[in-house]
């Protein structure tokens, strides 16, 4: 080891990252579905394709419930 420096870690200098998603938390506007409303007339009231709500919300159907809260977009 003559004339070799060892290499010492140090924990403190390490820096923690937080992950991607943590960073930047997603905030979104949401519509609380009342008795009555679909997809297509939410969709319609807020200029949006069905498709998007569905994509969006992650609904297989386009079966919604009254009291269901629906994101419409992000923030």
């Amino acid at each position: 080891m003559k004339g070799k420096i060892p290499k010492i870690r140090n924990q403190a200098n390490k820096v923690k990252r937080a992950p991607r998603y943590m960073e930047f938390p997603v905030i979104y506007e949401v519509y609380h579905v009342e008795s009555g409303d679909t997809l297509w007339t939410i969709s319609k009231s807020f200029n949006i394709p069905v498709q998007q709500l569905m994509n969006l919300n992650k609904l297989s159907s386009d079966r919604i419930y009254p009291g269901q809260i629906i994101k419409i977009r992000e923030r």
